[in-house]
């Protein structure tokens, strides 16, 4: 089998059709969908049920609440698709997705192949496409270090399911930035790397989403999920290669994406001084980091900084003015 498609299904009766149409719509035939119910207070799992007398692709996992992270993990050790991908449930992906990876999985032989994605209203229209601006072509083939510095976003690649299960890499359990503590560890074993500029996944903005929560705490488990993939670079002896890659994510994630949250959400001086000082002691010389210095149009990843979908919300609330000011607290106390 090609591909297993695992949904975690929580609360999501709302969007829960659409997601499986659309993976039952498509032009590709070689693949298993793995339904995994986390004790979803809903309908959910009779929706499921009536999909599963349709289809012998659909597998149902019941299993006891375990968070997005853990439903993950029950899927991957029941997947026996070469490749996975992993759909959020309230989420739903093109029609011609499965067929055109296989194709150029087929000609490349690749551990992991990204691609774009759209966030979308919940009634399907776009609000902006996410893409990796520097690479203009169809396809392009990336190393390891390459692949570093794309979003963390598991949704919007697929990965030959050895990369997992051979290296006891998984999703930790009810923790925020699963993605993150997660995917950045693929790199230290993944060979073989493309990128496809197309939108296959379409992702649904949540008003509850990490990106527009105040719950504050619940930020701060970036250090908790980042501490853990320098564990496990350490621990595999990848650190020093990956050093400036992952230091730049530290940058990236660590204190410029938390930040933006941590400041929409009260700007919190304690906590935020917390990410600072965490990251330093992991990386003392962060602010010299090649990627960090390299002006926007030199590399891919400083356009990300900017991006557009942040921008016009935080310029419209005064992020910056707000943003210079609080630094200035943090570096004179």
């Amino acid at each position: 089998m090609k591909f297993s498609i695992i949904v975690p299904v929580y609360n999501v009766e709302k969007y829960l059709p659409r997601c499986l149409d659309s993976v039952l719509n498509q032009e590709f035939d070689d693949y298993e969908i793995i339904a995994v119910d986390d004790e979803s207070p809903d309908n959910s799992i009779d929706i499921l049920n009536e999909y599963q007398k349709k289809t012998e692709k659909l597998k149902i996992i019941r299993q006891k609440n375990k968070g997005l992270g853990g439903a993950r993990n029950t899927g991957i050790k029941e997947a026996v698709g070469e490749y996975l991908i992993f759909l959020d449930s309230d989420d739903y992906i093109s029609p011609k997705m499965l067929l055109s990876l296989n194709e150029y999985l087929k000609k490349e032989d690749l551990d992991i192949l990204a691609f774009d994605c759209e966030r979308v209203t919940e009634s399907g229209q776009t609000i902006e496409r996410v893409s990796v601006k520097d690479y203009q072509d169809q396809y392009t083939s990336l190393n390891a270090k390459q692949y570093l510095l794309f979003e963390p976003t598991s949704c919007v690649k697929t990965y030959r399911r050895t990369l997992y299960t051979e290296h006891g890499i998984e999703f930790p359990e009810k923790l925020w930035y699963e993605d993150l503590a997660t995917t950045l560890k693929l790199s230290a074993y993944a060979t073989k790397i493309g990128y496809l500029k197309e939108v296959f996944y379409y992702y649904v903005q949540q008003p509850d989403s990490i990106t527009h929560s105040t719950n504050t705490e619940r930020m701060m488990e970036i250090i908790t999920a980042y501490d853990s993939v320098i564990q496990f670079y350490k621990q595999n002896n990848k650190f020093e290669e990956f050093y400036t890659e992952l230091e730049w994510n530290c940058a990236l994630h660590v204190l410029y994406y938390s930040a933006f949250r941590l400041l929409m959400a009260g700007m919190n001086l304690k906590q935020m001084k917390q990410l600072y000082q965490h990251s330093k002691q992991i990386f003392p010389n962060l602010e010299n980091n090649q990627y960090v210095k390299m002006k926007k149009d030199q590399y891919h990843m400083m356009n990300l900084i900017i991006d557009k979908y942040y921008f016009r919300f935080y310029l419209k609330t005064g992020f910056w003015t707000k943003c210079y000011n609080f630094l200035k607290k943090i570096r004179g106390k």
